[in-house]
């Protein structure tokens, strides 16, 4: 496992974001984070829009200069307090979330699925009100986020195998 060194990151001013969300997309990247000793994976209760008082993956912006392994890291560390194996990320898809918060914001999600070397969850209180375990499509709360429900789908589908689908993601 390569724990790498975090960058420098600066955050754009308050109203330089403010026209970003108006006029551009911005690159996010979600987790799923498999807790071995658990056998499920982590969903967290978020307070902040766009997908506020809904159940989620962890996720947050890429900042320059962040690498895809900085920003894993970065996120699994400041908002749940994990370590995880960023070596052995698989990419599990892309998703185009379109809300109507913050400007009509537009993200465009990227999720992998990650190991967690660690099993203290220590939750970002400024983000999330709680968090669960799940280990199966029918474990997922009725009111997590449609993104977040479709990255799950994909990744319980995985894990059943190719000839069992979960039930609708929608």
């Amino acid at each position: 496992m390569t724990t790498p060194k975090r960058p420098e990151i600066k955050f754009a001013p308050r109203p330089i974001f403010e026209n970003i969300l108006k006029y551009g997309v911005i690159p996010t990247f979600d987790l799923v984070i498999e807790m071995p000793s658990h056998a499920g994976v982590v969903l967290v209760r978020r307070i902040i829009p766009p997908y506020e008082n809904r159940w989620a993956l962890p996720g947050l912006r890429i900042f320059k200069p962040e690498s895809i392994e900085d920003t894993i890291a970065r996120i699994a560390e400041d908002e749940l307090g994990l370590l995880v194996d960023v070596d052995d990320k698989r990419l599990l898809g892309q998703y185009v979330g379109r809300f109507k918060t913050e400007h009509e914001r537009q993200d465009l999600s990227t999720c992998y699925v990650v190991r967690a070397l660690t099993e203290d969850i220590q939750l970002n209180q400024h983000h999330f009100s709680g968090h669960q375990i799940i280990k199966q499509w029918h474990d997922v709360p009725a009111n997590t986020g449609a993104m977040y429900r479709f990255y799950l789908s994909r990744y319980f589908d995985h894990l059943a195998g190719p000839d069992v689908k979960s039930e609708s993601a929608g």
